[in-house]
């Protein structure tokens, strides 16, 4: 029986869940670590690709500099008065969403076996779906980090 194709809002849902569970169980935030709203143009963040002959969507993550820097903290166990290098928040953040691509494609092996991940790829805004695309998006909090999950994929041909 050939695997179906995922609707975009389950691939949402169990986005969610799995950040939902790296925040409380695997992120270290320092009390105030993303309370500060630093005025700070752009939305950073990763992106990572989930595929199989039947399924493929990019997850997101992105947030206001100031989060990423607190999203990154958390993973590493740094304290808000660390030192925390611009390559650290890139490569912190890529983490974080290899982690939760990794905890969606477990989710979603059972309605597709042959799921594979991408790498992750950070930029400096949050890209957009284009003509011919869906995407779904949800605002949420890992700990104190306000953040965007996004889910994009190409729209099949009818």
């Amino acid at each position: 029986m050939k695997p179906k194709v995922i609707p975009i809002e389950e691939w949402l849902q169990s986005f969610r869940g799995a950040a939902d569970e790296l925040a409380r169980a695997s992120l270290r935030f320092d009390p105030g670590a993303a309370t500060a709203r630093e005025a700070e143009d752009g939305e950073p963040g990763a992106y990572i690709a989930v595929l199989s002959p039947n399924n493929a969507v990019h997850l997101g993550l992105s947030a206001k500099p100031a989060q990423c820097r607190a999203l990154a903290r958390a993973l590493l166990g740094l304290r808000r008065d660390e030192a925390l290098s611009e390559a650290d928040v890139v490569d912190s953040v890529s983490e974080v969403m290899n982690i939760l691509a990794g905890k969606v494609k477990a989710s979603m092996t059972g309605r597709d076996g042959q799921l594979h991940l991408g790498l992750p790829m950070y930029v400096p805004n949050p890209i957009s779906a284009s003509a011919g695309s869906e995407a779904a998006s949800v605002e949420v909090k890992l700990g104190p980090v306000e953040c965007t999950l996004r889910v994009y994929r190409r729209q099949r041909a009818a």
